[in-house]
């Protein structure tokens, strides 16, 4: 009997310790540096961030926010090599310029150049690479942030020239053209009418040679972009076949919001390299 009751006595004091110990990810209370700031914790569990905003909040134009990044056992993390991409997730897309990024000591980076181009739901999305020399090994380790702001606002009196290059009155929204040499006459036909937001469709393209014969077996890529707010699309359309008499398939055709769009083919054959550019207005 003695025996046995030793052995639950056992039992029960390493269940103890297991209950108490500290789990993998579990983090040591970060140090507040300000006191108007934003903290969170990396996806795996690596990094405390906290995000001190220079104007308090977000708005359209340029922002300059300052992190801290602490190591989960509320150490600074120098010498990292640190990332941050803004991102509109309800359009699928970024910026066309990069955030600046400067060390500062202590933890502290700051994050100029934040341009945002337009009003909604904006992320900012951070990536941590850090190496850390212990006795005898190199240990490398990466992790990921996002901090979310569902109702970045417009600033009315911010410098940065958001409209690159609004929509002439008298644009032409053709969907047949010839090609910027006169080399190919092209046409193109939505799988959906009108044009949508946010939804993936199809087009067919049909190339056609100056005086009207098929052009078969080019080579075609496919760039899209909205000058007035200076990104691209938020997909990669591709013609993914030929169906004959000069006609291809184009498969993955996206946009992510209203407004004007170009649409530039580069056609490739044997004899000539040409493009074509279509312009969209497309409605919400």
């Amino acid at each position: 009997m003695r025996i046995y009751l030793a052995f639950i006595s056992t039992i029960i004091f390493i269940t103890g310790c297991a209950g108490t110990a500290k789990q993998p990810h579990e983090q040591t209370p970060q140090t507040k540096h300000y006191e108007e700031s934003i903290s969170q914790v990396t996806e795996k569990g690596l990094f405390s961030v906290e995000m001190v905003i220079k104007d308090k909040e977000l708005t359209t134009g340029v922002n300059s926010v300052d992190i801290i990044i602490h190591s989960k056992r509320d150490k600074d993390v120098i010498g990292a090599n640190v990332k941050v991409t803004p991102w509109m997730p309800a359009m699928g897309h970024g910026v066309f310029e990069e955030p600046v990024i400067t060390e500062r000591g202590g933890g502290l980076y700051t994050v100029d150049n934040i341009i945002l181009i337009m009003s909604g739901h904006w992320q900012l999305k951070i990536n941590i690479e850090y190496e850390e020399v212990k006795p005898g090994e190199l240990i490398k380790s990466e992790d990921d942030i996002v901090f979310d702001f569902p109702a970045v606002k417009a600033d009315g009196e911010h410098k940065y020239k958001i409209m690159h290059a609004p929509a002439q009155k008298d644009l032409d929204l053709s969907e047949t053209r010839m090609s910027d040499k006169g080399g190919f006459k092209v046409s193109y036909k939505s799988d959906i009418e009108p044009l949508p937001v946010n939804i993936i469709h199809g087009w067919t393209l049909t190339i056609l040679t100056s005086d009207g014969k098929p052009v078969k077996d080019a080579v075609i890529l496919i760039d899209g972009d909205m000058p007035e707010h200076g990104h691209g699309l938020p997909a990669e359309p591709e013609v993914t076949h030929e169906l004959g008499d000069g006609v291809y398939a184009v498969e993955g055709m996206k946009f992510s919001m209203a407004g004007w769009w170009t649409i530039q083919y580069s056609i490739q054959t044997r004899y000539k390299e040409e493009t074509a550019t279509f312009n969209l207005l497309i409605k919400e």
